[in-house]
């Protein structure tokens, strides 16, 4: 898990009408904590951001997955790409 990395964004479940916004670390699971009457799939639409070097993403999934960025920050002593 790369700490420098935080995710953020937004989930919406259409049947019911609710949605929300959260912010959480890469490798943390993304849950909407709503559970209602009509059922349905909560969708997040989201984007990832690394502090140490500015690379970002994006993605949607269901309602409790685990997200990883898959990103490796430049080794700042040589510059080189892990």
């Amino acid at each position: 898990m790369n700490a420098e990395v935080a995710w953020g964004g937004r989930w919406e479940l259409p049947e019911c009408g609710a949605s929300g916004e959260a912010v959480w670390d890469d490798g943390d699971t993304a849950s909407s904590g709503h559970d209602c009457g009509p059922g349905g799939e909560v969708t997040w639409s989201t984007e990832w951001e690394c502090h140490g070097c500015g690379a970002g993403g994006d993605d949607q999934f269901d309602d409790g997955t685990t997200t990883y960025s898959d990103h490796e920050c430049a080794d700042e002593d040589e510059g080189v790409a892990a």
